[in-house]
């Protein structure tokens, strides 16, 4: 786990020390962030900016570690103590801190690879940190590692949140312990940030439910997904079956239709109102929920005794039905995932294949529907707030001039609002195809026993393993928690986009390796590993442990998803390019003479 965070830590350094010896004084927000810290350290907790909109999370981490690094100098732990070392709240220090939250958080991301799929400690080692080296490349979370924003430890807080759903100590611990550690851990990350609500609270809840409320015979549920007469033919028959067998109808993503969708609601419903109508199900799924519910409960008393759900600077940041944020997702996703979703796009439009064509493309008139919806959408709810056109110094400016001027502009880009909105969904549901070179021995199992995917239920959880392709339920889950954070805000930010764009990418499928010949993915995955020592007794590994170990990584390496390295090249291009403009390409303004004014996100 250790490859990640040193692998990170290279472009992590460079970038904070160029920031740090060029911009020597707070920037824009940071104005605000580092005077409140400094408060802190000071031990001053009573005063609060108005300006803040934040809890005060990222400021209680500064003082904590100032707190450390006093406590050490004053026991003598330090060899040459100094008055410094009581006072970590300067500018350097604080943001040291955010590049120190980046290399825990790329940690945490490559432990929720391994809890997700155990192959993924294995065979998919290197590329699993690989991946979660790229996440923390994402431009608008690296280029904040090296400025006191609060984008950084509030997403580790989330992430960290979503370990404890997903470990599985978690599920065989006591009911209190698990109630105690989702609660505590939730409730610090919402000393981060608010909106992370729905990826602590929202987000998990409806995963326990779906993985609770889905307790039918495998059967029945190959029965409704096939589309079986009195089972999955119609909307009813679903809704018929999900009632009296408790099956949600949960297809891969990249054999879902928009009717497969709707059906997957539809069950959803239907089971949970059948476990609701019984009180030993109910009972239990109520234990389970409990966490998520007391996060809801305790958010809802927070804006109650609050009055709303920022701090500070409440006028200009009121909640607003603003639907066009879920367009701007797809366009956002896209670009900085390019290489992911390329082949996936490719695919999608390539006129020679007619099965993908006839499959995977939409149908003319749902499509049609979903434009008109779309243009509706941004005829009738397109905001934009104050501070978007007011502050030349972020690129969503530009982006909203070129996209407001002219008018029909708006309107001519739904269309590429869908289209990505699919490469997208479908990228989640597509797994990357086995290399030309790849060897018979070790592909033959699977060549003459192709994986049903509609049989493949029992391997999966709702989240995703990153092996196999997402379901409709996760894809739904995830829609909806992204949703719920960005239509209600008025304000377009690419930071707001963080969560959503990495729950998207962690969740996306890889390709793992095959199996080694005489195993299946289901052995290797859960089959723990036998112990050298009994192999080969005290005096050394067995020759058929070493000969794993000596080829483990040419396998690796062999059936690697190179597009991670075209995806790295693309993430540290972004960054090189948008870490230039803002360090060498500044600007005065007319009215800030001799005041250096910086591009950024």
């Amino acid at each position: 786990m250790l490859l990640a965070p040193a692998a990170a830590l290279a472009p992590l350094s460079t970038w904070f020390y160029l920031v740090n010896s060029t911009v020597t004084s707070p920037y824009l927000d940071e104005v605000f962030h580092v005077r409140q810290a400094q408060l802190y350290c000071a031990g001053n907790f009573h005063d609060w900016d108005p300006k803040i909109t934040t809890p005060p999370g990222l400021y209680l981490v500064s003082y904590f570690f100032s707190a450390m690094s006093c406590l050490k100098a004053r026991l003598g732990l330090s060899p040459n103590p100094t008055e410094q070392e009581c006072n970590l709240c300067n500018l350097g220090d604080l943001r040291l801190a955010n590049l120190a939250g980046m290399v825990v958080l790329v940690a945490f991301m490559t432990g929720t690879y391994k809890l997700r799929n155990p192959r993924a400690q294995r065979e998919g080692l290197i590329m699993c940190q690989h991946s979660a080296v790229n996440m923390i490349l994402f431009p608008p979370l690296f280029f904040f590692s090296a400025l006191y924003y609060t984008d950084i430890w509030s997403t580790l807080s989330v992430i960290i949140c979503y370990r404890e759903m997903v470990h599985p100590q978690q599920n065989d611990s006591s009911t209190v312990a698990r109630f105690i550690t989702i609660l505590s851990s939730g409730l610090i990350s919402l000393m981060f940030r608010q909106t992370n609500i729905f990826w602590v609270a929202v987000f998990p809840a409806a995963v326990t439910l779906v993985q609770h409320v889905d307790r039918g015979h495998e059967a029945v549920r190959v029965s409704m997904q096939r589309g079986v007469d009195g089972f999955g033919d119609s909307l009813y028959s679903v809704a018929k079956t999900a009632w009296k067998m408790q099956v949600v109808y949960d297809v891969p993503v990249g054999k879902a239709g928009y009717e497969d969708y709707i059906k997957c609601i539809i069950s959803i419903t239907a089971s949970s109102v059948k476990a609701a109508s019984n009180p030993q199900p109910l009972s239990t799924l109520l234990t389970a929920l409990a966490p998520y519910l007391a996060l809801l409960a305790a958010f809802a008393a927070f804006i109650l005794w609050n009055g709303s759900v920022v701090l500070g600077d409440k006028g200009n940041h009121t909640a607003t039905l603003h639907l066009p944020q879920m367009l701007y997702l797809w366009p956002f996703t896209a670009f900085f995932s390019l290489p992911l979703l390329l082949p996936t796009l490719l695919a999608l439009l390539n006129p020679t294949n007619k099965s993908t064509t006839r499959k995977r493309l939409p149908r003319i008139i749902p499509t049609l529907l979903l434009l008109t919806l779309t243009l509706t959408i941004v005829h009738t709810n397109t905001i934009i707030h104050p501070f978007t056109l007011a502050d030349n110094r972020h690129y969503i400016f530009y982006i909203f001039r070129l996209l407001l001027n002219p008018r029909w502009v708006r309107y001519a880009v739904t269309p590429l609002y869908l289209l990505l909105a699919y490469t997208c969904l479908q990228a989640l549901g597509t797994t990357p195809q086995s290399p030309p070179n790849t060897t018979f021995t070790e592909t033959s199992t699977q060549e003459k026993q192709p994986p049903d995917p509609l049989q493949d239920r029992q391997k999966q959880s709702v989240l995703p393993d990153t092996e196999h392709p997402a379901r409709t339920s996760f894809t739904i889950i995830w829609l909806a928690t992204s949703a719920l954070q960005l239509v209600t805000a008025p304000l377009v930010e690419p930071r707001y986009f963080i969560l959503p764009w990495l729950f998207w990418r962690m969740h996306l499928p890889l390709h793992f390796p095959p199996p080694p010949a005489g195993t299946s993915g289901e052995s290797s995955a859960e089959s723990p590993a036998k112990d050298p020592q009994m192999d080969a007794g005290d005096g050394g590994v067995s020759s058929e442990r070493a000969s794993t170990t000596i080829s483990q990584a040419p396998r690796q390496w062999r059936y690697y998803d190179y597009r991670l390295w075209l995806e790295t090249l693309w993430l540290l291009a972004v960054n090189a390019g948008t870490g230039y403009v803002f360090l060498k390409r500044g600007f005065e303004w007319p009215q800030e003479p001799g005041v250096a004014q910086r591009f950024m996100w």
